[in-house]
């Protein structure tokens, strides 16, 4: 079954376009999942969400209007859409994967705030600058995607089965790109998320000391007040590193999606990579398999999110947000007072 111009199997193309057309399937499903919750319920739009919702957005433009492409290329082993399209795919892959790079890296600053700076967080971290950023990261995205056409140019890659950056055409561009617009936002998130990592320990260690302390203080009134509001802060707390360990989760896996596709980056630069086609083939499979994985970890994770997604699939006649909450607390074995719906979704200016 293989040519001179395809030696693939029929069978390979088969296994092909079936993990590609699930990772479509996937990454459309579950990023509207995401964007039905934010918008049918209002508890969910909170100043973390709304980067989570800026995120889903990048996700599913890029399923929607770039990958059914890939699909179609891995194939038919052959770009059959002209180079217009190809120049328009091109732009459109560089613009969604660089917003949600920068999302992640904002996100990661947002989660820094709110760990380190608890006190001066609803300050700082204000609606209004929330959009002003959100509007940057789109800036700069399509900065990113207009620079190749000004300092390099875009190509398709037969062995990738995409239309994206020429990396081997200018190699002084190509190393700039790929610090710039890559391993610079990575490395400050991951510097951000080591700060929240030895916040949070010091944070469980003193959470841990007011616990021991209640014993002591539990016959003077003054004192429990204050341990009371120890309580109270000890709650916010865990809530915020719950939210934390979420998000941290979601740049891990970008990271293990995308890192592997920016390490080709480096060989192509070299005319005679040698490295098998089968490499590029899968480091460009977890690149689209991000964009699927945030809404699985959204539904694993987030009880709010897990719940959301239950109503929208299944139909359920929730009428708001107290709805949402009411089934969320009947689904906890533990039998506590959880306060009011604002304590588990957040209203629209948390």
């Amino acid at each position: 079954m293989t040519t001179e111009s395809d030696p693939r199997s029929l069978a390979t193309i088969c296994f092909q376009g079936t993990i590609l057309g699930f990772i479509i399937l996937a990454a459309i499903m579950g990023n509207t999942l995401i964007l039905t919750s934010l918008y049918r319920f209002t508890c969910l739009q909170t100043k973390t969400n709304a980067f989570v919702l800026n995120l889903a957005i990048a996700d599913l433009f890029l399923a929607v209007s770039a990958m059914p492409f890939t699909l179609a290329t891995s194939i038919k082993y052959d770009w059959i859409f002209g180079n217009v399209m190809c120049q328009v795919t091109a732009v459109l892959n560089s613009i969604f994967c660089e917003a949600s790079i920068m999302t992640l890296a904002f996100v990661s600053l947002e989660r820094f705030l709110a760990i380190v700076y608890p006190l001066e967080y609803e300050r700082m971290v204000t609606s209004k600058r929330v959009k002003f950023v959100i509007g940057f990261i789109w800036s700069e995205a399509i900065f990113c995607a207009s620079s190749t056409f000004v300092f390099s140019r875009f190509t398709f890659l037969k062995f990738e089965s995409i239309c994206t950056v020429d990396w081997g055409y200018k190699m002084a561009y190509t190393l700039l790109f790929a610090i710039l617009f890559f391993y610079v936002p990575f490395l400050v998130t991951a510097v951000l998320y080591c700060f929240i990592l030895h916040t949070a320990i010091k944070q469980h260690k003193r959470v841990a000391a007011i616990k021991v302390g209640e014993i002591v203080l539990d016959h003077q009134s003054q004192k429990r007040d204050k341990a009371e509001q120890d309580r109270v802060g000890a709650k916010w707390t865990k809530k915020e590193h719950k939210a934390t360990i979420m998000i941290a989760i979601v740049v891990g896996t970008f990271c293990v999606c995308w890192i592997p596709h920016s390490v080709s980056v480096f060989c192509l630069l070299d005319s005679n990579c040698q490295w098998h086609d089968s490499f590029f083939i899968i480091t460009t499979w977890l690149a689209m398999l991000n964009s699927a994985m945030n809404s699985i970890i959204y539904g694993l994770m987030n009880r709010s999110f897990r719940r959301a997604f239950k109503s929208i699939l299944f139909c359920e006649r929730y009428v708001g947000n107290a709805d949402l909450v009411t089934n969320i607390l009947q689904e906890r074995k533990e039998k506590k007072s959880y306060g009011n719906v604002s304590s588990l979704c957040y209203n629209t200016e948390r």
